[in-house]
């Protein structure tokens, strides 16, 4: 990664929703302006004039927060969404068209061509023409992101739609033409290139190349038309990331949160600049853009450099920003409301702006001085070549005078600089005394800051991460749970954890101290399934006057099953059938309180589901419709917890339901060959810490221990490691138990027998001295 960019910081504003930041056309001059808008309801369009920011405008507060900032296609005008309302803005500030919508849902998205406008909220995609309901469309999944393209050949452009469901969505109108499965919940769109509608080259029918991310950080390019869409490369490398720590460092990116495409490297070819959620920016070289748009990438794309800013990246751009008209520029916004260029300009590492200044007044000096010099002079007989020694000799006569006046000129801008500080101080100062000869009488109960969190499954480690975002940096974070909840290892984080002993009703409570400062955390934790319940995490942001935030998550019985598209048939399963006077709604609902990523409301009179298990493998699959249920499962564990919970919320509702439970043999052997690896793991695990200490004994004697076999020479080496890995291995070894005993009692009473606990102490010391053909032996034997 030889390629660098050099960062400049242009406005802090208040906190940021994602697609919030646009960067408006070209207009006289080749520097481009910026709009953004902030939760305060405010839009503001500024520029950079010789490395300092000028505002151009500010709109009066919208009432709500803006959710959404975007240009409409081959004009200059600007649309934002803020709650269930849309803005119009001109170039320059005035206010043309306020459209309320009868929206229930807030807009999060937006796209506008012309006369007419795409709105999508959580569930709903609207479209109005000439301000008047045109359609709507009621999308099988949360709407994670939204734009449209000439893709179908027509009056009305094409929508594409990334869904939390793990698929991508191609509607004309209300129609849908297609659907793309992708390896996660789609959270980002672009196009690779200018959107189509901006290209005059383009014609309705030529294919349509774009860019995806998902919640697992893979990142797709695609190409799509009226008949088809496929995969044609992508981005999911597992080198360990800048800004992530622990365990999972190296197997995988953050979420995907913003995706855009420009020739930064000025090669000629496009590069893709990709922002996730933990901070990364990332600008990855795409190769050859004819080939891309012929069959497939015949290369990987190639990472040409990267930086970590610790907090997720809301919206990405590019342009000419920081004047000159030189460099194409990356700008982006964080959740923080920090907005920021990176330039590949040196000029940029100058903090006070002096050196841009001076680089942009050189540029518009060095554009017109020599040419029009040459120009007057084509007059006079002068060659071109006594010109330009004329004009270096003049350029080095004035220079010490030059670098004088810039002296000054930075000089100045520290001085500056240092007032507006020494000013936001007293205002801190007076707000402080205000606010503590007020806290003797009342206590505070607005908070001043913007805290948001997500709690998401990473399948590839089977446990759930909880991540906290603060406007202004974390002081600590206090954790409650009413299941049991196991907190995995966080070294590597700043933070120090403290645990309490807990109660049958709070058998977790944790403190996480932060010792460095920062404004974003992960907590990474492993739930265990067949329990339900609740965690609640009380932030405390590092301000004044202190104040808690309460984010409460649920716990589901599922909670470690993720959505997968479709299930293996070939294997065997049991099966759990019901039959009674329920609605598919009823039974939706029911479902909901068991697994993650169901969709709010069904969406079909038959409804199909299929879930893995992330730790085990075990696989869900359901049908239901109404009065009619039908789930199979080669986890007994599964059918049984489903069985529990369905027939706790029929009998809560009074509906007589009708049960019947098939339980096949050939399901334990599948299910215990699942699980063989981890428990032979880590029974392994402790035969060799057992042998550290004497191998050690036996290198201080001997020095050389060549003579050891190969596997003796391997603990040794890695003694460290597995000494590590052994301090956590009795709780993962209890834990992988306990999975095993759970699915041995739901077999049996399954089968009508109550208490198996006299064969329960049997299968423990089985599972001590572990052998998988003497516990698969023993699940055999009749009970009696």
């Amino acid at each position: 990664m030889d390629f660098v960019l050099h960062p400049v910081n242009l406005l802090q504003t208040g906190a940021l929703q994602p697609g919030t930041l646009q960067v408006l056309p070209v207009g006289k001059k080749k520097q481009q302006k910026l709009a953004v808008g902030d939760d305060a309801g405010i839009l503001q369009v500024f520029y950079i004039k010789k490395g300092e920011v000028q505002y151009e405008w500010k709109s009066a507060p919208l009432g709500r927060e803006i959710s959404t900032v975007v240009m409409q296609t081959a004009k200059d005008k600007i649309f934002v969404g803020c709650g269930q309302s849309i803005h119009g803005f001109t170039r320059k500030g005035k206010e043309f068209v306020k459209i309320k919508t009868n929206l229930t849902e807030t807009i999060n998205h937006l796209f506008v061509e012309d006369n007419m406008i795409w709105t999508g909220g959580e569930y709903i995609m609207n479209i109005y023409d000439n301000c008047k309901d045109h359609g709507f469309v009621m999308v099988k999944d949360r709407i994670n992101a939204l734009t449209c393209a000439p893709i179908i050949s027509g009056e009305i452009l094409g929508s594409v739609v990334a869904c939390q469901d793990k698929y991508l969505r191609v509607f004309k109108g209300e129609k849908l033409y297609h659907e793309f499965g992708v390896e996660g919940s789609a959270t980002a769109l672009g196009f690779n290139g200018p959107n189509p509608l901006d290209n005059d080259q383009h014609t309705i029918g030529d294919p349509v190349q774009m860019v995806y991310g998902t919640e697992q950080g893979v990142v797709g390019l695609c190409q799509l038309d009226a008949k088809s869409m496929r995969r044609t490369g992508g981005i999911s490398d597992r080198q360990t990331r800048p800004g992530m720590s622990g365990p999972g460092a190296s197997s995988r990116r953050a979420r995907v949160t913003a995706l855009h495409t420009a020739d930064v490297v000025q090669s000629g070819q496009l590069d893709l600049v990709v922002g996730r959620d933990d901070g990364n920016v990332e600008l990855w070289g795409l190769g050859d853009a004819a080939a891309l748009a012929s069959q497939r990438l015949d290369q990987a794309p190639t990472p040409l450099w990267e930086t970590c800013l610790q907090e997720s990246i809301q919206s990405l751009g590019s342009g000419f920003i920081t004047g000159g008209g030189e460099f194409k520029e990356i700008v982006l916004s964080t959740y923080g409301g920090k907005v920021m260029a990176f330039t590949p300009n040196s000029s940029a590492q100058d903090p006070s702006g002096t050196k841009l200044a001076r680089h942009e007044e050189q540029t518009e000096e060095g554009s017109m001085g020599i040419v029009g010099a040459a120009a007057s002079s084509m007059f006079e007989g002068k060659s071109v070549m006594n010109i330009v020694s004329q004009a270096k000799w003049s350029m080095e006569k004035v220079q010490d005078g030059e670098d004088t006046a810039w002296k000054v000129e930075r000089s100045r801008r520290f001085q500056a600089l240092e007032q507006e500080v020494a000013t936001l101080k007293a205002a801190c100062d007076k707000a402080r005394k205000e606010y503590s000869s007020l806290s003797s009488e009342s206590i505070a109960m607005q908070t001043t800051t913007k805290v948001t969190h997500r709690f998401g499954l990473n399948s590839e480690e089977a446990c759930y991460v909880l991540t906290v975002e603060c406007q202004t940096q974390l002081e600590l974070i206090s954790l409650r749970a009413d299941v049991e909840v196991d907190l995995l290892d966080h070294s590597g984080t700043s933070a120090i954890l403290s645990r309490s002993r807990g109660d049958p009703s709070n058998p977790l409570l944790a403190t996480y101290r932060m010792q460095e400062p920062g404004s974003r955390f992960q907590i990474r934790l492993r739930t265990i399934e067949g329990m339900s319940g609740s965690l609640s995490a009380f932030v405390v942001p590092a301000t004044s006057p202190k104040t808690a935030h309460l984010i409460t998550v649920s716990i589901k019985p599922l909670s470690l099953h993720e959505k997968i598209a479709e299930s293996s048939s070939d294997i065997p399963m049991n099966e759990l059938r019901l039959v009674g006077p329920f609605t598919v709604t009823d039974m939706h609902t029911w479902l909901a309180l068991c697994v993650n990523e169901l969709p709010s409301r069904p969406t079909d009179d038959e409804m199909v589901i299929a879930y893995r298990s992330t730790f085990v493998g075990t696989q869900l699959v359901g049908r239901y419709s109404k009065g009619a249920a039908s789930f199979k499962s080669d986890s007994i564990t599964t059918i049984s917890v489903l069985k529990d919970l369905i027939t706790r919320e029929a009998t809560s509702r009074k509906i007589q339901v009708s049960i019947n439970v098939d339980v096949k043999e050939d399901t334990f052997g599948r299910f215990l060959e699942l699980i063989h690896p981890k428990l032979n793991y880590q029974h392994a695990l402790t035969q060799q810490v057992r042998m550290v200490e004497p191998l050690r004994e036996v290198q201080l004697q001997e020095g050389d221990t060549k003579f050891l076999h190969p596997e003796l020479q391997t603990v040794l080496q890695q003694a460290t490691e597995i000494q590590q890995q052994f301090e956590l291995q009795p709780q993962k070894l209890a834990f992988l138990h306990n999975i095993v005993i759970s699915a041995y009692r739901h077999k049996w009473r399954l089968r009508g027998h109550q208490s198996v606990e006299h064969r329960v102490k049997d299968l423990q010391k089985l599972l001590e001295a572990y052998s998988l053909e003497a516990v698969s032996a023993f699940f055999v034997e009749p009970i009696d």
